[in-house]
């Protein structure tokens, strides 16, 4: 069900997952930080840094890049 309305906003996979949970990182423990909520940020910011963690761990690796490199090829004669 949540996957059905992250779909709906724009978030389709792993990738756009830890993009969601970083944006949360740098935005939420900051504000409680600011308004003086010491606890709740640094709960908050473990909580995130744990389910940063967590993602990243079950979410598969980009592909390699194509090796472009010309120096293997014979030049034209």
């Amino acid at each position: 069900m949540i996957r059905k309305h992250l779909e709906r906003i724009g978030y389709k996979n792993g990738d756009d997952a830890i993009e969601f949970i970083l944006a949360g990182v740098c935005i939420v423990p900051p504000l409680l930080f600011l308004a003086g909520q010491i606890f709740a940020g640094a709960s908050a910011l473990t909580f995130l840094l744990i389910l940063l963690g967590s993602v990243g761990l079950v979410t598969p690796a980009p592909p390699a890049p194509k090796d472009n490199d010309q120096t293997d090829k014979k030049p034209p004669i």
